[in-house]
């Protein structure tokens, strides 16, 4: 039952003031150089790591089905099909899609089948059925949220389980400087999601769970490369970006590459569907 605040028009009004709202919407325009990175940060160790931590949290069983929305390039889907039957993986970006194929070649993952759809699109009964376990992890950019977690809840028969930033997106430093001001810190915070939960009945457990951010590049400049494809630098910006990098990166002991590295809290929301049907 919704309250004074409606926390779903509240989450539109951040899409829209959000600056990358675009690259992280589960529009499927993700540049080329969004998805290398992700592919390179998430399939890493760091990433990895992240990966097993969120995996140990949830009921897995090998006789069920599980549903990962905005798979991304299957950092989850595929460490995932290894203890379950089968894994359906949903993702709205063909570059996404393409690496998934790859990982799951090299990993051998036979168990999993792609679909490359944004989840708005998505019919419950003609392109999928309901799974025993649905998650979503770090992937929850639809603009009406309300009706994405309705439709996420609803393709569940076990658990549903939700990954998401606590205190603000990853990059939002790094946005500071470009943008050359302030950005909205909490846009992907799970906070809003946690909310329009409870607006529909849906009382959901939170473990807020400490994780850290690892982006290795061979050098400043190639740091400074991959920023301009991935967020379209200005080119007044471009000093403070270079002046950011000198001071941010931590190079190793051969001083060969160069790293990011960022403490970051995530929110898992979970919740058993017996409880919570809606």
């Amino acid at each position: 039952m919704k309250g004074a605040v409606d926390w779903n028009e509240l989450w539109k009004l951040a899409m829209m003031s959000f600056p990358m709202a675009t690259t992280h919407s589960g529009t499927g325009n993700r540049s080329s150089g969004f998805a290398e990175q992700c592919n390179r940060y998430l399939m890493g160790r760091k990433g990895k790591e992240r990966t097993e931590m969120e995996i140990s949290k949830m009921k897995l069983n090998p006789e069920y089905s599980v549903l990962d929305i905005g798979s991304g390039q299957g950092r989850s889907a595929i460490p995932i099909s290894k203890r379950v039957k089968t894994v359906t993986a949903i993702d709205p970006s063909m570059i996404m899609m393409r690496y998934l194929s790859e990982h799951m070649a090299k990993e051998g993952a036979k168990n999993i089948v792609c679909i490359n759809k944004r989840w708005e699109d998505i019919r419950l009964g003609h392109d999928i059925e309901p799974h025993d376990i649905a998650i979503a992890s770090h992937s929850l950019g639809m603009f009406d949220m309300e009706e994405a977690l309705k439709k996420i809840d609803a393709a569940a028969k076990r658990y549903v389980y939700l990954f998401a930033n606590a205190g603000g997106h990853r990059d939002e430093v790094l946005l500071d400087v470009i943008y050359d001001e302030k950005q909205p810190s909490q846009q992907l915070d799970y906070i809003y999601l946690y909310n329009i939960l409870h607006d529909l009945d849906i009382y959901a457990n939170v473990e807020i769970l400490d994780s850290e951010l690892e982006l290795e590049f061979d050098s400043l400049d190639d740091a400074m490369n991959e920023w301009r494809l991935v967020y379209g630098i200005p080119p007044e910006r471009e000093s403070a970006l270079r002046a950011y990098a000198e001071k941010t990166l931590v190079k190793d002991e051969n001083e060969s590459s160069h790293y990011l590295r960022r403490k970051q809290k995530i929110a898992m929301i979970w919740w058993k569907k017996e409880d919570y049907d809606l």
